[in-house]
């Protein structure tokens, strides 16, 4: 598989990570404030464990996984596309997208922002048969993540309340995204 690049960023295939890269994404994983602001706790899982049920999953075709590489190759987080639907053997049309970056001093400076822009291009465009609609739920005080996926295509769909926070419901469908901020990028 060709690695899907936006930008400053490559994704580089789970399958493909070397260990010190897988090293490095269970420690995000681990990492409570990663956790946290995916609405998650933090993995305790050991790493070869982690690394197992990952690849698993990949191979299943129930996830498709991506590391992310800066500019100067270096492993900063990962993205992912997961909860295939509908579920295999079938060829999968819909997904959820998440995405992480780790390092910290690298937040809000938009490898977050690229790094989706590669996984929706791969999921549209180069995957076969491509997806045709990419979902996500992010938190309403996440308001930068929230312009970051808009410019990326996105758009809100719902809203839903819960007792210590309100989620908000985004997606992006494969023509529309072809249409607008895909069209713009193929160029």
């Amino acid at each position: 598989m060709s690695r899907p690049v936006s930008g400053r960023v490559t994704l580089k295939p789970l399958v493909q990570l070397s260990p010190a890269e897988w090293r490095r994404l269970h420690q995000y994983f681990r990492d409570r404030e990663l956790a946290d602001w995916n609405g998650a706790q933090p993995i305790r899982l050991p790493e070869f464990l982690f690394r197992r049920v990952m690849l698993d999953e990949e191979r299943s075709g129930d996830r498709h996984g991506f590391g992310i590489l800066d500019e100067s190759e270096r492993f900063i987080g990962s993205v992912e596309l997961y909860d295939l639907r509908p579920s295999p053997p079938v060829a999968a049309r819909f997904a959820t997208l998440g995405v992480m970056i780790g390092e910290r001093e690298l937040w809000g400076h938009g490898y977050g922002r690229e790094a989706v822009m590669a996984v929706l291009a791969w999921a549209f465009v180069q995957r076969e048969p491509p997806l045709s609609r990419v979902r996500l739920t992010t938190f309403a005080h996440n308001r930068r993540a929230q312009r970051a996926f808009l410019a990326c295509g996105f758009r809100e769909v719902g809203r839903s309340v819960h007792d210590e926070r309100t989620d908000v419901h985004m997606e992006v469908v494969r023509e529309d995204w072809l249409a607008g901020v895909g069209a713009a990028t193929q160029d």
